[in-house]
């Protein structure tokens, strides 16, 4: 075992080896603190990493807006969806002439502007007219389809004649009776009107191979509906129900019966007169 001695300056001597132990560090936080990297301010990017890019994103924005606004002035402000031709279904030719006159849409005007309810209320002012739709043919086409008034009778009333349609409404004044239309003769013509009804019920209810003898229907009520025939005689009708059994009754009726007058009012007992 060694042992430490003392020089005769007093000082005391160190075990062999001190030296290198007093050298090494007491601690290793020096030593740590040199071997961690020091921090970087809050929001610096790393050394070689970039900040993304936006223009792109704004220049495809950018464009998306031009093609949008390009889109909205060719469909709603320019010719090139605009109206280049006028279609018309189920009219005869000379309502279809009186449709395009009344329809004053110009050439180019963009069809997404056309206010198609407006057109169609022009039209349906059109007398002929019963019915119509107006639609958008893409990419330049107006299209209507039209339902005509089919006339089933004319009547006078205010000096003149008027088609009657299917539901008593007199249309359109017309210079003279029609050939295939029944003469009605009414007290106040109307849609609506029973006497009107009534008689347009009778009218329908006649036989084609009967029609050509009748001269014209009278209807002073709905109860009170006659028939005058193209050599003078009268069919007193009555109303308009059991139509049908009287149609079929009246054929013989006449040819057996010599009379000018014949009461079918009720078809199972019939008066001549």
């Amino acid at each position: 075992m060694s042992t430490a001695t003392t020089s005769g300056t007093g000082r005391r001597s160190t075990p062999a080896g001190a030296d290198q132990e007093s050298a090494r560090p007491r601690s290793r936080r020096g030593f740590l603190s040199r071997l961690t990297p020091s921090k970087r301010p809050s929001g610096s990017s790393p050394r070689g990493r970039r900040a993304p890019r936006r223009w792109p994103w704004i220049v495809a924005l950018a464009l998306v807006g031009v093609l949008i606004s390009g889109a909205v002035y060719a469909v709603f402000f320019s010719s090139v969806l605009g109206v280049r031709s006028v279609s018309i279904t189920g009219a005869p030719d000379p309502l279809a002439a009186k449709i395009l006159a009344v329809v004053q849409i110009p050439d180019g005007t963009p069809l997404a502007r056309i206010d198609l309810d407006g057109v169609a209320t022009e039209i349906e002012a059109v007398p002929e007219v019963a019915a119509v739709e107006v639609a958008r043919g893409w990419p330049g086409t107006l299209a209507m389809t039209v339902s005509p008034r089919v006339p089933v009778a004319v009547t006078s009333a205010n000096g003149q004649f008027w088609l009657l349609d299917s539901s008593g409404d007199p249309y359109l004044a017309v210079t003279s009776p029609p050939a295939g239309l029944l003469l009605v003769q009414l007290v106040a013509p109307g849609a609506g009107d029973p006497s009107t009804v009534a008689a347009l019920t009778v009218a329908a209810a006649l036989t084609p191979g009967f029609r050509g003898q009748v001269a014209e229907v009278s209807a002073r009520t709905a109860f009170d509906v006659e028939l005058t025939l193209t050599d003078g005689k009268k069919i007193i009708w009555g109303e308009a129900t059991e139509s049908a059994q009287k149609m079929q009754i009246l054929p013989a009726l006449l040819a057996q019966q010599q009379g000018t007058e014949y009461d079918v009012t009720d078809p199972t007992l019939v008066t001549v007169r």
